[in-house]
């Protein structure tokens, strides 16, 4: 996209400028992807995780196996939402408050 939109400046400057504009985008693009990939491989190496132990996983099928992922959810007991004592009581007609 870079070579045809700068190769295009000859032609017409204006198509090469509308050009310019996905291949702007297209490169932002592939460096978030690249800065995302590397956050998630260090959060991944940060929590003991390794190539083999990734190929170990992925060669038994944990990855995919759905009771070992309903266990994981199974920690949690009761309602994962806070509980408030009461229900807030507001002045009737639209008066102003106190």
């Amino acid at each position: 996209g870079w070579l045809a939109a700068i190769g295009f400046f000859q032609t017409s400057i204006g198509a090469a400028i509308v050009m310019l504009l996905p291949a702007i985008m297209f490169s932002v693009s592939a460096a978030m992807m690249a800065i995302v990939i590397m956050k998630v491989h260090r959060i991944y190496r940060g929590a003991g995780g390794s190539f083999q132990k990734a190929q170990t996983e992925w060669n038994s099928g944990a990855w995919r196996n759905p009771p070992s992922r309903e266990a994981q959810f199974s920690n949690f007991s009761g309602n994962s939402l806070p509980e408030y004592p009461t229900v807030p009581s507001y002045p009737a007609g639209g008066s102003q408050w106190p």
